[in-house]
């Protein structure tokens, strides 16, 4: 088992390295099937982020869930680590923020009990227990640990593992549901 920070390090390398063609097959997979989850059929407020291209692309799931007639909300930075999350539309104002991502600029805060799905974002995560490696801010970790609805994940073949291989702390909130993209093409692992 390596350190979180070397274990990041990593799973940075290798995702920046996949090519177009294994990304594509596997965000289809991974499409069709949250589409098919009852999660996601049930959900009326979906939380996701607009995601970094090493990341699962979320602009395909943002469209998805504005045709079916979803709210999408997005995560906006506080300070001490915090974050919350704000309605997304066409029209929203986005900035950018020092860590490059894209978050909302204006718009009202949406209470948690009322979001009733989170894709939550991350690095790798361990088949046997959901446990997760984020990017390192614990904005997630923080943000998840009294929220009451659904945690699940979108994870390329490369970022699942069957055991964490990093290590899991006490204040690491284990996610619900883990789908891994299945498409034949493991990419190395």
């Amino acid at each position: 088992m390596i350190d979180k920070k070397a274990f990041r390090k990593q799973q940075i390398e290798r995702l920046s390295q996949m090519t177009t063609t294994v990304r594509q097959s596997q965000l289809m997979s991974l499409q069709q099937q949250l589409l098919a989850s009852s999660a996601w059929q049930q959900a009326k407020v979906v939380a996701m982020t607009i995601s970094s291209d090493i990341e699962v692309d979320t602009a395909p799931l943002i469209k998805a869930a504005w045709d079916a007639g979803k709210q999408i909300v997005i995560p906006q930075t506080l300070p001490h680590r915090q974050m919350a999350f704000k309605p997304y539309t066409a029209t929203s104002r986005l900035e950018r923020t020092a860590f490059g991502i894209l978050e909302p600029a204006d718009g009202p805060i949406i209470d948690k009990s009322a979001i009733d799905l989170i894709l939550v974002p991350g690095l790798g995560y361990s088949r046997d227990q959901h446990a997760r490696i984020g990017f390192g801010g614990g904005y997630y970790d923080r943000y998840l640990a009294d929220y009451p609805g659904v945690k699940l994940t979108l994870a390329y073949q490369i970022m699942a593992f069957d055991h964490a291989e990093w290590p899991v702390d006490e204040y690491d909130v284990l996610l619900d549901e883990l789908i891994v993209a299945e498409d034949g093409v493991n990419n190395g692992r």
